[in-house]
């Protein structure tokens, strides 16, 4: 048997759901640094390379999740934030 934090709603009460409402929290200092942190790492692993999309590809498009890890206490211990890819979009 395996436990999912989304069945016992572990820091789903504070979690934003979407950028703006991680920049417009009362924690949005702290979402801003976990974010930049994700994409120095990105950058320094070399996980992508910038390049111009040709007519006709479609791109990946992102978005941030954001996650509050509490201790066994409640206690948070650290913020995280993944930036997933959320579907496809094409260049006309």
């Amino acid at each position: 048997m395996y436990l999912q934090e989304s069945d016992y709603n572990i820091g789903a009460e504070s979690d934003p759901e979407t950028f703006s409402q991680a920049m417009s929290s009362k924690e949005s200092n702290l979402w801003y640094n976990v974010m930049r942190d994700k994409m120095d790492s990105m950058a320094s692993n070399q996980v992508w390379d910038l390049v111009e999309l040709p007519i006709g590809v479609k791109a990946i498009v992102c978005r941030w999740v954001f996650k509050t890890k509490k201790d066994p206490e409640g206690n948070i211990e650290r913020h995280k934030a993944r930036l997933v890819a959320k579907g496809f979009t094409q260049r006309e």
